[in-house]
């Protein structure tokens, strides 16, 4: 398995066979699985990407720390051996012995060192780099309000290091699953622009899988790493991951055959494909991507100005009641119905169902009211003083962009209603499609004052990254809450996880009324699978989970998947 823990927005994939020649030769696409996606990675190195498409094929490349799985009746993250052999506490259980494999190998043929772990966590907890996981080190060792590295991780052998914690807590085997990177590559790197460096377009990993070729908005090539130990070489030669943005052309290569693996299926689609394609099976996974309309909760032009040091309200949305008006103003029941019908569940926070344990049941969804919409405008000051159907305030009107990303036709369906709908409480809204990779890199970067998109959670509860540091690139809207910061250090340090439940429940019903977004629905993504693709492990963790596996083969023979 990979690690599957790094995904911030919903992935669209599917896999391509090509049709043999005439020649009669082999075909050469007879071993490879194509996967369709429905936007570009942003690179390659698991320290600062930030796309759900990065993460999921990084997860073949790279080493795993430990190979993970979740348990649904449990509601928790478990792990089982990989780069590490075992573990084992000592000090009150605030360190942390790593054994580790000593036969791991980059794909240049350089060995996979405690020295390499310990300069990935280097990269991962420096302010320059800028990781979207720096929160990972947070309650590691800091001297001056800074990552100390060399404090909290000793390499003690060739096989053994050992990782010191401020506190033990149950998050620690979580936060130490971050994929290495080889310290021989980016030694030099400069760390101000390393999501830039060349070499994340030419990743060496130590996978099932290598990077073979990247055409951005075309298609990223994998091929067999025949050098692999952890676990071991991939079972296909090939996978190629191929950029159609369009949903209606990647449904069309499903039902040809062209596609062996399409995600999202929408539910619109499911009778027709049951009814219709037999070669194509359905599966369902666990809701645990969620969609949400992002308001900007801070006036981004101060805080780009002033290098992220200004922190002050959004001019339209800084205001609670505003965003508790928005969401009563959008009919998100009737969305979530039109769209998914069973296949969906509205969303009341971020925490999923799948964390029983820790969801506050209690909370009661936002209902649709455009009247209770119109009173919390006016209690925040904003009317329509020109009678122009436009409220406004000192003199600027209540309008703004609302950005979507270009090929998702439920989330064009979504913004055409919430332009709609606010419209009839005072609110002109404008709507602008965008190319997936730059829409998600501009709202990591907080260059949107509103958008509409997914977040795929972590399968560890973790708040810290969405609602914690403003600057984080996770937090999307800018959304800081002083009790909310102190409960996240409380959840965070408990020593058993279950006993972070009530810290947990006390964040949501904050969020639940500080509406920093408003959330819309959990989506049971459909995954549409050609039936000659033999051995997928599909599952919540994701639609690669144990791509190694995978195997083409007779689509009316059996085999387990």
């Amino acid at each position: 398995m990979s690690p599957r823990i790094l995904f911030v927005a919903v992935l669209c994939c599917g896999l391509l066979v090509s049709c043999g020649d005439k020649s009669g030769e082999k075909d050469p696409m007879s071993g490879a699985a194509v996967v369709a996606l429905s936007g570009d990675a942003d690179n390659f190195n698991p320290v600062v990407s930030s796309s759900a498409t990065s993460g999921e094929i990084q997860g073949s490349i790279y080493p795993m720390m430990f190979d993970v799985y979740f348990d649904l009746q449990e509601g928790e993250l478990k792990f089982d051996p990989g780069l590490v052999l075992r573990t084992e506490r000592r000090n009150g259980g605030k360190d942390v012995v790593l054994h580790l494999r000593t036969d791991v190998r980059w794909q240049d043929g350089m060995l996979v060192t405690p020295e390499d772990i310990k300069f990935s966590y280097a990269l991962y907890g420096d302010p320059e780099v800028a990781s979207p996981r720096r929160n990972y080190v947070e309650s590691m060792i800091f001297t001056d309000d800074k990552f100390d590295v060399d404090k909290s991780i000793e390499i003690i052998d060739d096989s053994t290091m050992v990782f010191h914690f401020a506190k033990q807590y149950p998050l620690q085997k979580f936060h130490l699953n971050l994929s290495p990177v080889p310290a021989h590559v980016y030694r030099n790197a400069d760390r101000k622009t390393l999501r830039n460096n060349p070499a994340n377009e030419r990743p060496v990993g130590a996978g099932p899988f290598k990077l073979e070729e990247w055409v951005r908005q075309q298609q990223i090539e994998l091929v067999r790493n025949p050098t692999c130990t952890l676990p071991r070489p991939s079972k296909l030669d090939r996978v190629i991951f191929r950029i159609i943005s369009e949903p209606t052309t990647r449904l069309t290569e499903l039902k040809k055959g062209t596609v062996d693996v399409m995600r999202p299926v929408y539910p619109d689609d499911v009778q027709d494909i049951q009814e219709n394609n037999p070669d194509i099976r359905l599966e369902t996974l666990p809701p645990r991507n969620y969609e949400y309309i992002g308001w900007m909760n801070i006036d981004i032009e101060a805080y780009h100005e002033s290098g992220g040091k200004t922190i002050k309200p959004h001019p339209l949305f800084g205001d609670r009641r505003v965003r508790q008006a928005l969401t009563y103003a959008i009919n998100r029941k009737e969305i979530m119905e039109h769209e998914l019908g069973p296949y969906g569940e509205l969303a009341v926070t971020d925490f999923s169902p799948i964390f029983r344990w820790a969801t506050k049941h209690d909370l009661i969804p936002y209902p649709y009211s455009p009247e209770k919409a119109r009173q919390l405008l006016r209690s925040a000051g904003w009317s329509d003083t020109n009678g122009d159907g436009i409220l406004d305030q000192g003199g600027k009107d209540f309008e703004f962009t609302l950005y979507y990303n270009i090929g998702n036709k439920r989330r064009e369906y979504v913004a055409t209603v919430v332009q709609k709908e606010l419209k009839d409480v005072g609110i002109k809204v404008n709507l602008q499609s965008v190319e997936p990779v730059v829409l998600f890199d501009n709202i990591n970067n907080k260059k949107y004052d509103a958008f509409i998109a997914g977040f795929q959670v972590k399968l560890a509860v973790d708040p810290s990254d969405r609602w914690g540091d403003v600057s984080n690139p996770f937090n999307t809207v800018g959304f800081q809450n002083e009790r909310i910061s102190e409960l996240l250090k409380l959840g965070l340090h408990v020593p058993n996880i279950r006993d972070a439940g009530p810290f947990w429940k006390e964040v949501q019903s904050i969020i639940h009324q500080e509406q920093p977004c408003s959330f819309l629905y959990w989506v049971k993504e459909i995954v549409g699978v050609n039936r000659r693709l033999k051995s997928t492990n599909i599952n919540i963790l994701g639609v690669t989970d144990d791509m190694y596996e995978w195997e083409i083969g007779d689509p009316n023979s059996y085999m387990t998947y």
